[in-house]
């Protein structure tokens, strides 16, 4: 058995971790710690955190050697080995460590060293020193107080730890006990509200796939804060991040936005215990946690999750058809407005997460695509079309059903390019023209053809960027140009600084950059810049005055019209609708 020992310093933010073992043979032990953690493709170097390591074999010092940025190694000897080593914890994701005098949370992977060769142990963790008042919130097994204990360092590293003091909300679905581990600052809300809708969301998600779940308990781990959001999935909870107003104020009838967000942030990590934590690509089988695992294939479980998070909330009934249409439309929208979706295809999105999608700059926007936006409109129109073209006998849900019916019996990764092929082999449907255009063409989805039989007509309209996509009883197109202004920028008092500059747009054609400052408009102050930008007319000419690395400079920039980017969705036949969006009533 392997033995980590953990004490926090919370003055300090770190954890002090001993990991004890015994060796019977006179091999070295080669020790790591992961460079990424699943759920989150990017290489994150966690090991930058160990402030420092020493090892102990048989109670006297033995020699420990660095041989690489997150591996080391010892000297050959048996017996009792510790390695002891520091942590410093002051990350505010879901995906590393966190510890103050309020709180702490860790992501297993960004804490244990994996002993090479004896991953296959039993791994238990003892925690020493908490303050006595926290309590713990982990779906690991516990074997007694404050010790928890599982089979395997790749179960070890998939339990999130939430310590200190929360609010516990309980409820059951599908014959399963949830729980939501509620910490942070945040003002009363409606709990009976948010249990009641996240029951829904489950239940909904469990009827879906075949018993049995890939889990025997569920936990939420949401840490309310300021202006945060974030969720990284696991086997049989998840870590989320959302902002504290997102909770459901008391008297809410219809769910706001910021509430319809978060309900989406639990139903989509939920999701994921069955698409990427059950069925997942063979790069993932298993996990290499030291350098890259490439696939092409995170469009099929990034972006088929994303579709399905929206559409289990109105399935569900915790929102209304009209409201998922609005965030429809939003997101086809955002899609749109993007000109890397004329560069990237979704399969290259997918490979190249790691080093484009999450380490995005100024320039994203212009060249790459999302397989999270855009994957779900490709699982919305695949969707579509499996109903369309089996006479409704057939929709994505029986390929899931069927995948997770695979991984059951299997435990194997999809290959590459085999998802298509399952696909078609499952629905008997030629689907391979959709594919090729889908995956690895940057060519349109049919969208508005699919939407069209399912009882939507898709609009396109020329809008303010502010405006996002939305849903209209009729359709009355908007004929007079809207100015637009061509970037993406932050209000700063009296001046706006451009973060994003928009390829072809009237900020790039007046050649003004990302990071300039701009103060003033025509010789007036931007202390408003959005209402100033409404005054002005399509074709008319206006001086403007920025600051580029302090030095103060001027251009003349000409007005350009929005392009008809906006999408609005009209229902034409709400029975159709009715068919898709709600199956099962």
């Amino acid at each position: 058995m392997l033995c980590y020992q953990i004490k926090p310093n919370t003055l300090k933010h770190t954890w002090k971790i001993c990991l004890s073992l015994s060796l019977s043979n006179n091999n070295p032990l080669h020790i790591s710690l992961p460079n990424w953690v699943p759920g989150s493709y990017l290489i994150r170097d966690f090991s930058r955190n160990i402030i420092e390591i020493k090892a102990m074999c048989n109670g006297q010092p033995a020699e420990i050697t660095q041989t690489a940025k997150n591996v080391w190694q010892t000297e050959a000897k048996s017996g009792e080995w510790q390695i002891y080593y520091t942590v410093y914890a002051y990350d505010l994701s879901v995906r590393s460590s966190f510890l103050t005098v309020d709180r702490g949370f860790f992501d297993g992977a960004c804490l244990f060293l994996k002993i090479a060769g004896l991953e296959q142990q039993l791994h238990q963790i003892t925690f020493d020193g908490l303050p006595e008042t926290w309590q713990i919130a982990t779906t690991l097994p516990s074997s007694e107080s404050h010790t928890f204990q599982t089979a395997s360092y790749y179960e070890l590293i998939d339990h999130p730890f939430e310590l200190g003091h929360f609010e516990t909300l309980d409820f059951e679905a599908g014959g399963i006990a949830h729980r939501i581990a509620i910490s942070g600052h945040y003002p009363d809300f409606d709990r009976n509200r948010l249990i009641n809708d996240i029951q829904k969301i489950c239940r909904t998600a469990l009827s879906m796939f075949p018993s049995p779940a890939p889990f025997q308990k569920y936990l939420f781990l949401l840490y309310v804060g300021d202006k945060i959001y974030g969720g990284l999935e696991h086997i049989s909870s998840t870590a989320l991040l959302a902002d504290r107003n997102s909770l459901p104020p008391l008297g809410m009838k219809e769910a706001n936005d910021d509430y319809t967000q978060l309900l989406g942030l639990f139903s989509h990590e939920y999701f994921h215990a069955w698409n990427v934590k059950s069925i997942k690509p063979a790069a993932f089988v298993p996990y290499h946690l030291n350098s890259e695992s490439y696939t092409e294939q995170l469009w099929a479980f990034e972006g088929i999750t994303s579709y399905y998070d929206d559409l289990i909330l109105v399935r569900s009934g915790v929102i209304s058809p009209e409201a998922y249409l609005k965030l429809l439309a939003r997101n086809i929208t955002r899609v749109q407005q993007g000109s890397g979706r004329l560069k990237q295809t979704l399969a290259e999105s997918s490979f190249t997460a790691w080093n484009k999608y999450y380490k995005q700059d100024e320039n994203s926007p212009n060249a790459i695509v999302s397989y999270y936006q855009k994957g779900a409109l490709a699982a919305l129109c695949l969707d579509l079309l499996i109903r369309q073209n089996s006479n409704g006998e057939q929709s994505l849900d029986n390929v899931m059903q069927q995948l997770y019916l695979d991984w059951q019996e299997t435990r194997q990764g999809i290959p590459e390019k085999q998802w298509q092929v399952r696909c078609q082999q499952i629905t008997g449907l030629d689907l391979e023209e959709f594919f090729q255009m889908a995956l690895y063409s940057t060519e349109n989805l049919p969208l508005a053809t699919c939407l069209e039989k399912t009882g939507l007509a898709l609009h396109w309209q020329a809008a303010p960027r502010h405006h996002g996509g939305g849903l209209a009883e009729k359709w009355l197109p908007n004929t007079e140009p809207i100015p637009d202004f061509g970037a993406r920028f932050k209000q700063n008092g009296d001046s706006i600084t451009l973060t994003h500059v928009l390829n072809g747009g009237s900020a790039e054609n007046a050649a003004l950059c990302p990071q300039d400052r701009i103060i003033a408009l025509n010789g007036f102050a931007c202390t408003t810049f959005e209402q100033q930008w409404a005054q002005f007319s399509v074709g008319e000419k206006i001086q403007v005055h920025y600051f580029r690395h302090g030095v103060l400079r001027e251009t003349e920039l000409t007005v350009q019209a929005a392009q008809t980017d906006t999408a609005i969705l009209q229902i034409t036949h709400r029975h159709l609708l009715e068919n898709w969006l709600q199956p099962n009533r």
